[in-house]
């Protein structure tokens, strides 16, 4: 699994030092992460980061006095300064969500959805909407959300959210990326979490601590049994005249079809020797 760090904005100048642990993505967290009073000062700190444009960048969206009420002012303002990574938090609607989009209107962004809201989550299993085609990947701001519903945040309250955010993401063909997790001394806990994820098929994982992506980063999700059969699979298949065309095959007991490539390829770029 890949990890998606969310560092906060006023500790992204540990993020070069973070860089050597080779952590996938991190995301700079102005929203909720730092006080609102803090994100014009942090908003020019970036300038002093460097690569800070591969980070993603979480940006409120809503007006502080009214959360109901859009504010894309801080948005456009990075915008204006050439960011075009963003995740989107705290989304109302697929209305909301489609108004947003708009103003993210050149192919060149890579856009997040945060799922926050039962509002937003229940339209998006029913309705569509017309920026579908701008986002690269979908997780669920699972406390944000649990908080909402007023529950206790447990896997066993977040099954069905968390499949159907899953299922979205492979309609949609895009990223899937599980929740955080608040647990930074229960490690227990977090690999419980981390097995689940990756049991049900989750391309990547939110963290929010070196500890957690150390786990994450050490995890073997694979049997070495598990590597080599791929290999094998992967041998016969790469010496076929025409792999579009693939018939089942019978390798060591085993049929191998077309859908199972998908999970040969999954093995075999994730597996830790």
């Amino acid at each position: 699994m890949e990890s998606f760090f969310f560092v906060p904005a006023t500790k992204m100048n540990k993020i070069q030092e973070l860089r050597k642990l080779k952590i996938n993505t991190f995301i700079i967290d102005f929203e909720d992460a730092i006080k609102a009073s803090q994100r014009s000062d942090f908003f020019f700190e970036l300038d002093n980061l460097e690569n800070s444009k591969d980070c993603y960048l979480r940006v409120p969206i809503h007006n502080l006095a009214n959360p109901k009420e859009l504010d894309l002012s801080l948005l456009k303002a990075f915008m204006d300064k050439g960011f075009s990574r963003y995740v989107l938090p705290k989304i109302n609607s697929v209305d909301e969500l489609d108004l947003v989009l708009k103003i993210l209107d050149h192919d060149s962004f890579d856009i997040i959805l945060l799922v926050e809201t039962p509002k937003l989550y229940l339209e998006l299993l029913s309705m569509t909407f017309e920026n579908l085609g701008k986002l690269t990947g979908i997780g669920l701001g699972s406390h944000d959300f649990m908080s909402i519903i007023g529950a206790k945040h447990q896997l066993d309250n977040l099954e069905i959210i968390r499949q159907n955010i899953l299922y979205l993401a492979r309609a949609w063909e895009i990223t899937a990326i599980d929740i955080a997790s608040m647990e930074l001394n229960n490690e227990t806990s977090f690999k419980k979490e981390i097995i689940d994820g990756h049991s049900k098929g989750f391309d990547a994982k939110f963290i929010i601590h070196p500890n957690q992506y150390k786990i994450l980063n050490s995890f073997q999700f694979y049997t070495e049994e598990e590597y080599l059969f791929a290999l094998k699979v992967d041998k016969v298949v790469s010496e076929l005249k025409n792999s579009k065309e693939f018939n089942p095959i019978l390798i060591d007991g085993k049929i191998i079809e077309q859908p199972h490539l998908n999970k040969i390829k999954k093995i075999l770029k994730n597996y830790r020797k």
